[in-house]
């Protein structure tokens, strides 16, 4: 690890995974319908996006030694229920198959000044919500509770 050391968000990561899913990647190799805090405007189920909550790292009597946390709410919308169904096991699968892997950022990311990667050491998800019909807009939407456990591999400067 460089000296330059800083925590790196597995965000990024848990994007990736997500973008997997055929339903949610883009056909033309663009941007997968994944995205932080809300969806955008113009995005038609199925869609899904998260909230952060949590990005620790434990110490130990010599200070933060790399083992890291990060938590957050996964939304999962669709426009009926057996889509919310299907999006919700496919996102669950593919969260948990993110265990063991070594993600690195993006090559081309303008708004992230390091590069790097992270090691996901383990993947935890648990329904939050009950399956919820927004009437308002007329979707489905169901909340997973997602902790990853993880370590920073790598990072450097561009």
């Amino acid at each position: 690890m460089s000296e330059s050391y800083d925590r790196m968000s597995p965000e990024f990561a848990l994007v990736q995974a997500l973008g997997t899913i055929p339903v949610i990647a883009d056909p033309a190799g663009g941007e997968p319908k994944v995205a932080a805090l809300q969806p955008k405007k113009d995005w038609k189920p199925p869609f899904l996006f998260y909230v952060p909550s949590e990005d620790s790292e434990e110490s130990d009597l010599d200070g933060p030694n790399g083992l890291q946390s990060w938590a957050g709410t996964l939304h999962c919308v669709a426009g009926t229920h057996r889509g919310l169904q299907l999006l919700c096991a496919r996102a669950k699968k593919a969260l948990r198959e993110m265990r063991g892997e070594v993600c690195r950022t993006p090559i081309n990311d303008p708004e992230q000044g390091l590069k790097g990667s992270v090691l996901i050491e383990s993947v935890e998800v648990a329904q939050s919500s009950p399956d919820l019909l927004e009437m308002e807009v007329g979707l489905y939407r169901r909340m997973y509770a997602i902790r990853i456990d993880y370590q920073t591999e790598e990072v450097y400067e561009e």
